[in-house]
């Protein structure tokens, strides 16, 4: 169990959150996506609509699958059994692994609707179709171990995830909604393969 401070939050979501965005321009820029995924993707739909094809997962994970496992943590947890009457009434008791995932499905719920939002207005603005296709990919992987390592109590790999799957959002929107971005982004890129050139010099001097 990690516990911060309000200090330590603000200090580590400072830090963390920048990092997170340079880890997934790093991973949208590494052929993990483009040349394993997204192939296995193309071969049961068209390219152009893979962005919604990931909303659709990330739909049915939060409103059937998680849900589902809401219910049960309840159901199991609860000395009378699910209360179908008053079904959101005790779900704060709850603690532990049932807990979890109760909050698991609580996030879920959350964050979806900005990520569908932030696909549909990337759609409508015509960024180009290999940064919506990455970032939605990306973004449906770390949402589905973020339910994963919430369930399991990682709690700082669940943090790094859950913001990592932000920084996706924020992207989409920063593409969509901010005029040559595409100029600005390469910039980016271009810091993650400094980085990466250093990473490498030094394992390999190691």
């Amino acid at each position: 169990m990690t516990k911060l401070s309000p200090k330590a939050v603000t200090l580590t979501l400072i830090a963390l959150s920048p990092v997170c965005f340079l880890a997934t321009a790093a991973m949208q820029q590494a052929p993990l996506v483009e040349n394993y995924v997204l192939p296995i993707l193309l071969h049961f739909f068209l390219r152009k609509d893979i962005p919604f094809v990931m909303i659709g997962i990330i739909f049915v994970w939060t409103y059937v699958m998680t849900a589902s496992l809401s219910v049960i943590a309840q159901s199991a947890g609860l000395k009378d059994g699910y209360d179908n009457n008053e079904p959101r009434l005790y779900k704060s008791i709850l603690k532990g692994t049932l807990g979890r995932v109760i909050a698991a499905h609580q996030v879920a719920l959350e964050s979806s609707p900005v990520f569908f939002t932030a696909v549909v207005i990337a759609t409508l603005n015509k960024v180009p179709l290999k940064y919506r296709s990455s970032f939605s990919v990306i973004y449906t992987i770390l949402r589905i171990l973020h339910t994963i390592t919430y369930i399991l109590d990682f709690d700082v790999a669940r943090a790094v995830i859950h913001t990592m799957a932000l920084s996706c959002v924020g992207w989409l929107f920063a593409f969509a909604l901010i005029p040559q971005f595409e100029s600005n982004y390469s910039t980016v890129t271009e810091v993650v393969t400094l980085f990466k050139s250093v990473s490498d010099e030094s394992m390999l001097n190691f």
